[in-house]
């Protein structure tokens, strides 16, 4: 017998939502991850300013919902059946209004599925790169039922829309930026080279905490598969994304000195401030040039320039930089010393 809940309509609707979303995936576990879904896909009027306020969009709530289930896969914990409300969702659907009058609106139930730090819904929002606390807050004032104008106040106090964003994906903008130094022609060194093409690492440099390094795909001919450097991304309904990589895919992959590998194949959050538990590295930019040769005998060349962060800085050792780029045959290794980043992240700390 499905259990009954004394909700509003919007909050009704939001419940309806998040058990149609634990539907199409497969999902008998409907957790407080899939109610904060419903009340995203759902939001209106003062919630829609609250999401905004948070970069909480559909999209970005979904995928964090995917990474959860991943998760559970991998862990073996996934439910099958039709979708079960946790306890916690049960609980957090229950909440009751301050005045003790009238049902469960959109703000009790946030502020229900927000309370355990462990829940599902408090995973996501810190996946997306929030602290839950900045939520609690603007909702516990949501809760009371402010005037418009109280609520605009709050929000113009509480927006972090105008803040800069530091992250463990580049460098810190409060911090000093220090390059190795290079050998070769222009401090560029060739990692590999093929009939149609030649790559080169460009730059490596370290803000004491992460390092980045650039590299450099330039055409010696016209190119049959241009290179991508992210993996396709298929969406199948009812199952999380997947990745797959052809012969266009050109994978960069790097060795730290104790053999841990991290490559471009994985695709990583840019919204998550907290640093990786285990060595991770992301794109940060690409730019596309076309140099014109004004010789007709020869065609225009074409330069890929890709920059990348890893996170955190190795020990002493060598770092290993590889490169594989199946359509135009092109695969090579390039190396640095370290010691260079270890010496500037001391100075840093000191």
């Amino acid at each position: 017998m499905q259990e009954q809940f004394n909700l509003d309509e919007a909050t009704q609707l939001a419940l309806d939502v998040a058990q149609h979303a634990a539907l199409a995936n497969g999902d008998g576990h409907c957790g407080t991850e899939y109610l904060l879904y419903g009340l995203v896909a759902t939001a209106r009027g003062d919630l829609v300013e609250l999401a905004d306020l948070f970069a909480l969009n559909v999209l970005r709530v979904d995928r964090a919902v995917e990474r959860i289930l991943e998760d559970r896969e991998r862990d073996g914990t996934t439910v099958s059946g039709p979708p079960t409300l946790s306890t916690r969702a049960r609980e957090a659907l229950a909440t009751p209004r301050l005045d003790g009058k009238g049902p469960t609106g959109p703000f009790e139930l946030l502020h229900g599925l927000l309370l355990d730090d462990h829940s599902g819904a408090c995973r996501v929002v810190r996946d997306l790169g929030v602290n839950p606390d900045e939520i609690r807050r603007l909702v516990g004032y949501g809760i009371r039922h402010l005037s418009k104008q109280e609520v605009d106040e709050l929000i113009a106090t509480l927006d972090r829309r105008q803040v800069n964003h530091q992250s463990w994906w580049g460098p810190n903008p409060n911090s000093r930026l220090r390059s190795l130094p290079r050998s070769g022609t222009n401090g560029a060194s060739n990692i590999a080279q093929s009939d149609s093409a030649v790559v080169e690492l460009t730059e490596v440099h370290t803000d004491g905490q992460g390092f980045g390094f650039g590299l450099s795909v330039s055409s010696l001919r016209d190119w049959v598969l241009p290179p991508t450097f992210e993996p396709t991304e298929s969406l199948v309904p009812g199952e999380g994304a997947r990745y797959s990589d052809g012969p266009d895919f050109f994978l960069v992959q790097v060795i730290l000195p104790d053999g841990t590998a991290m490559d471009n194949r994985r695709i990583d959050s840019r919204f998550t401030q907290l640093p990786p538990p285990t060595p991770r590295m992301i794109q940060l930019g690409q730019r596309d040039e076309r140099i014109a040769t004004n010789d007709r005998r020869i065609p225009d060349q074409h330069v890929l320039s890709i920059d990348y962060w890893a996170h955190p800085v190795p020990t002493t050792g060598v770092v290993e930089i590889r490169v594989d780029w199946p359509a135009e045959s092109i695969s090579g290794v390039g190396s640095f010393d370290c010691s260079a980043l270890q010496r500037f992240r001391s100075d840093h700390q000191g």
